[in-house]
């Protein structure tokens, strides 16, 4: 095991709790901008974690609409 690993589940945790928050913010298609909506929304310090933060987003948000069609 080594020390500093990201938990996925914090990460979810995050991310489900910026689109409660704010859910005309983030879009499902478009990582860039849910990037920067990331970085102006939520108090994180590195690059990876906002990354990954706004890469579970987009992937989320994209499946939610994949699901309203069907």
């Amino acid at each position: 095991m080594s020390l500093g690993n990201i938990r996925h589940a914090h990460i979810k945790n995050i991310a489900i709790e910026l689109i409660k928050r704010y859910p005309d913010q983030f879009l499902h298609d478009d990582f860039q901008h849910n990037k920067e909506k990331v970085m102006q929304l939520a108090d994180v310090g590195s690059k990876l974690v906002r990354n990954r933060i706004a890469g579970y987003i987009t992937g989320y948000l994209a499946s939610q609409k994949k699901r309203k069609k069907t």
